[in-house]
């Protein structure tokens, strides 16, 4: 079964969907395919910083939905201090061409270790050649990125994804459904309900 995860690096959920999808392949025996969706592409402004909401001593501390997220899944957020202002699209383009060589869920994984674990600077090319030495022919996918060889295949926010259905990433394709920012449980239910209908 294959599912396909749209995506991008420096995405923290993208960061749990990654977990997520190493439980579907692992439980499941299924063939994932990232297909890169670039929030912060080129043409695309940064929005701006907006100062934190004034809190009230006296309420509780609430988990966001964001550490929900880390918690049902069981991650521990991470601490790696990462690169701000970072686009990925060279990154991008390094897993498209890792697709091509058959190697890009390896690939994949190990950008977003480099990134979320070390806090590497996943969008410059030097990076990439280290972070997939091993993995990759790194001199072909260098001169890959370089010549933007899989340039059309990046689905840029916001116009182009959503003119696809994608919203959110991760956005799994699962079955001829979409599941966006989903917990574990819900990926499994629909992974087992194509596999096995009721």
């Amino acid at each position: 079964m294959v599912v396909k995860i749209a995506h991008d690096f420096t995405c923290p959920w993208c960061w749990i969907g990654l977990s997520q999808a190493n439980r579907l392949r692992e439980e499941f025996g299924t063939e994932i395919v990232w297909a890169g969706y670039e929030l912060w592409p080129e043409n695309l402004d940064r929005p701006s910083v907006k100062p934190p909401a004034l809190k009230d001593e006296r309420r509780p501390a609430t988990p966001s939905r964001l550490e929900l997220a880390y918690a049902a899944e069981g991650m521990a957020p991470p601490t790696a201090e990462r690169p701000k202002l970072m686009r990925t699209h060279n990154a991008l383009q390094a897993a498209e061409f890792a697709r091509e060589a058959g190697a890009q869920h390896q690939a994949v994984e190990a950008i977003y270790r480099a990134l979320w674990e070390e806090g590497d600077r996943i969008g410059d090319l030097d990076v990439l050649r280290r972070v997939l030495a091993g993995i990759l022919d790194v001199d072909a996918m260098a001169a890959a990125v370089e010549t933007r060889r899989f340039a059309a295949r990046i689905v840029a926010f916001d116009n182009d994804a959503y003119s696809v259905g994608v919203f959110n990433v991760p956005t799994f394709f699962i079955g001829g459904e979409r599941y966006a920012e989903q917990p574990y449980v819900v990926l499994h239910r629909a992974v087992r309900q194509v596999l096995a209908p009721v």
